[in-house]
């Protein structure tokens, strides 16, 4: 696809790379014109509270609206960024929360038919004929496409479904993007603080071009499916393989709460139940069936009664083998058994291949991260999550960046050896996120052991005496 043009009949992304960053450019311009308008604001009204959230209103509402135009990398970071808010005062998350939602669920959707041309060109027949009924308004939209609520034919079953479209240019647009990584860290640090611009990207870009490969994920979709199937509390909706292709995914309809509607007002027996089950999904299907979903963001999960939660999107799987599970499950080992510093990194060299030579700053910041990663399963339990441990990890998460900065800039190596280390990591941060604002609590570590007994892998006791959440 030629620089600035977009595919024939389809008009709908900036798909060139000088008009995606010509498109940055604009918003770094607007999140300057908010900033202005908050001072502005303080200067009328002397309240650093009013000012604070004419800020964060404002430049929420202009990312979300502009990021959800370009779609792509930038609409998947800022998803990220409305629900991974520690760099937000707390007085007013609500705020930016509130105007970064849309990102979640909605952006500007495809016409009608630019839809009908890309099921019939990637499923072969009309869209009155693939379906009984399809409601042309999207019921959300995320970076890489946009869902439909339609009614399958009688001969299918004649049950209702979610089909998920993928955008047309998306690819070369993502493409685009990881080129123009540069101007959209300049865009979004014009309101948001850099060091969470990038650990946003850094969580995000690796895998956001893979998650265009539809039939990828559909096998990703299928083996999750099948694993879960019967479970009491976690629901994978069923694929309907007779209407999936390169650029459309069908399932199951879900009727259940989008992820901040369910938990306002929800009780604390129900907000930990949601947490239990979105524990048990991400390591359960870790550690005994070795596939990982690594995008817990609000806007893939459905809220449904009695502790039950229906998993969305299956895009972002990585896969791991025993022995790297087995790694993994001896670094958790090390840190119940109360390794620390020194100790704890050398485990942490052999189950995330981490590199032995590190200096010993680097290595006393990489284990005190890791100690704080590890804390809801070294606490005393039942052990709650909450936003001032997410705030402390996100501290620790900047001071371990910054060390391997030094490291790289000094030797120009620091790697993982070890396949999925560095996404494991990165996810910690999102999962920790989405139980935080669950405030769930449980016995964590009794879940991990019950995933251990099921994959077989050997048990080892905790030190006798946990250590206690600061």
């Amino acid at each position: 696809m030629s620089e600035g043009h977009d595919e024939p009949g389809l008009r709908v992304l900036r798909t060139g790379r000088l008009r995606r960053l010509a498109h940055l450019g604009g918003t770094a311009a607007r999140l300057a014109g908010d900033a202005a308008l908050a001072a502005g604001k303080l200067a009328a009204t002397a309240s650093s509270q009013a000012a604070s959230k004419s800020l964060y209103g404002r430049a929420g509402r202009t990312l979300a609206a502009r990021l959800g135009e370009m779609k792509g990398l930038p609409m998947k970071v800022g998803q990220v960024m409305s629900y991974i808010d520690d760099f937000v005062p707390a007085d007013q998350r609500e705020t930016w929360r509130e105007a970064m939602r849309a990102l979640q669920t909605r952006s500007q959707p495809m016409t009608t038919e630019v839809i009908a041309e890309l099921l019939e060109r990637d499923l072969g027949q009309p869209l009155d004929v693939l379906f009984a009924r399809f409601d042309p308004e999207p019921v959300a939209a995320a970076s890489i496409g946009q869902v439909h609520r339609a009614r399958l034919p009688d001969g299918l079953g004649g049950h209702e479904v979610a089909v998920k479209i993928q955008y047309p240019g998306i690819a070369e647009a993502i493409d685009a993007d990881l080129r123009n990584v540069d101007g959209l860290v300049r865009a979004l640090s014009s309101v948001v603080p850099k060091f969470a611009v990038e650990q946003s990207l850094h969580d995000v870009a690796a895998r956001v071009r893979e998650e265009c490969d539809y039939r990828r994920e559909f096998d990703n979709h299928r083996l999750l499916e099948a694993f879960w199937r019967g479970d009491p509390t976690v629901w994978v909706p069923e694929p309907v393989p007779e209407r999936c292709g390169e650029r459309v995914l069908t399932s199951r309809w879900v009727a259940g709460q989008r992820f901040d509607v369910g938990i306002a007002g929800a009780s604390q027996a129900e907000r930990d139940a949601w947490g239990v089950a979105i524990f048990r999904f991400a390591f359960r299907s870790m550690y005994v069936l070795g596939a990982f979903n690594g995008d817990p963001h609000p806007g893939n999960y459905l809220l449904l009664p009695e502790g039950r939660v229906a998993f969305l999107d299956h895009g972002c799987v990585q896969r791991y083998d025993r022995e790297t599970l087995m790694g993994f499950a001896e670094v958790r080992n090390a840190a119940g058994q109360g390794l620390r510093g020194d100790a704890l990194y050398d485990a942490c060299a052999a189950g995330y291949g981490l590199p032995r030579d590190a200096d010993a700053e680097l290595r006393a910041t990489i284990a005190d991260y890791l100690t704080l990663s590890f804390e809801p399963l070294l606490a005393p339990q039942p052990y709650a999550y909450d936003r001032s441990y997410t705030r402390r990890l996100g501290q620790a998460t900047a001071a371990m960046k910054l060390q391997v900065g030094k490291k790289v800039w000094k030797t120009g190596v620091f790697d993982l050896k070890t396949p999925g280390a560095v996404f494991l990591l990165r996810i910690n941060f999102g999962l920790n996120s989405v139980l935080a604002d669950l405030g769930a609590r449980a016995d964590w570590p009794a879940l991990v052991q019950s995933f251990y007994i099921a994959a077989g892998m050997p048990l080892i006791e905790r030190e006798t005496s946990p250590v206690a959440a600061p």
